[in-house]
């Protein structure tokens, strides 16, 4: 009886965890339960996409109506946040992606980079290879991408409603800086010498939000063979650090949470986070 107990338990306590991960396929979610007086709501955003991908379909704008301050990752309407990441940006004096990669792949990716991006490596100096990143991403989309957190701001600013982050951009600089350079260099140099898998890639991970599944997002991100690898610091601590700040907001007043559609799936997702704590996060459905 003894062993039989012993298995028993771990059983229990693996169902009850696998019953707290979301299911429903939905980016919308809402929060209550647990000194919550007024519900409050929590969405799965994707950074880069094409502008006319983006829908803010009734069911948000209700719930962000309903809400009185919004929470992005970030606080994109600290005045001095353009100050703060450019000085984020950079790698220190001694660094170049030049020193990173060889002289050799520096001149073939610089190449690409110009065709692609339109400016050359040499433009943007010792910025972190990661970041370069971004000014291929028009190429690879074939768009000038955009960003639900742009549109939220801008729904915050018609509501005079007032936005934080959860964040700041100098903590989330500094996570990507648990990404070696030389790491952050490899991934760059594969994305310009692959540039067809990348748009392959681009356009599944935008099938996958689409789908408005955040447990494939989540799997899509921790599985990836390069930021796999730093889910730890990507995601998970980020997502620790989050949930008393999103319990905190909620208690004092209706607040509308907007992050990366990857933080809110699987076992160490915001959702399960929260339903650990004893709130309850139910799927919004339009």
């Amino acid at each position: 009886m003894r062993y039989l107990f012993g298995l028993i338990i771990p059983c229990f306590f693996a169902l009850h965890a696998h019953s707290q991960i979301p299911k429903e396929k939905t980016l919308l979610w809402e929060i209550s339960g647990k000194g919550i007086k007024h519900p409050s709501y929590l969405y799965g955003t994707i950074h880069v996409m094409c502008p006319d991908q983006i829908v803010i379909d009734t069911s948000i704008k209700k719930a962000f109506n309903n809400s009185k301050q919004l929470y992005l990752e970030i606080d994109l309407d600290d005045p001095n946040m353009v100050a703060k990441a450019m000085k984020g940006m950079m790698m220190p004096d001694t660094c170049s992606l030049e020193k990173l990669v060889g002289k050799a792949d520096y001149d073939s990716m610089n190449t690409i980079f110009k065709n692609t991006a339109g400016i050359t490596l040499s433009i943007m100096g010792k910025a972190k290879p990661m970041l370069l990143m971004s000014a291929v991403f028009p190429a690879i989309l074939k768009c000038n991408p955009d960003g639900f957190e742009k549109r939220f701001q801008a729904m915050a600013k018609a509501k005079n409603m007032e936005l934080k982050g959860l964040e700041t951009i100098e903590y989330q600089m500094r996570v990507f800086d648990t990404i070696p350079f030389k790491v952050q260099a490899d991934m760059l140099k594969n994305m310009l010498y692959n540039l067809d898998s990348a748009k392959l890639q681009f356009a599944e991970l935008g099938k996958v939000y689409l789908s408005k599944d955040v447990n494939a997002m989540q799997e899509l991100t921790t599985k990836d063979p390069e930021f796999g690898k730093y889910d730890a610091m990507m995601l998970q601590n980020r997502n620790q650090n989050w949930i008393p700040v999103i319990i905190a907001e909620a208690q004092a007043k209706p607040t509308f949470f907007a992050v990366g559609a990857a933080h809110l799936g699987g076992i160490n997702g915001v959702i399960y986070l929260l339903r650990k704590q004893g709130y309850q996060v139910e799927p919004v459905f339009n």
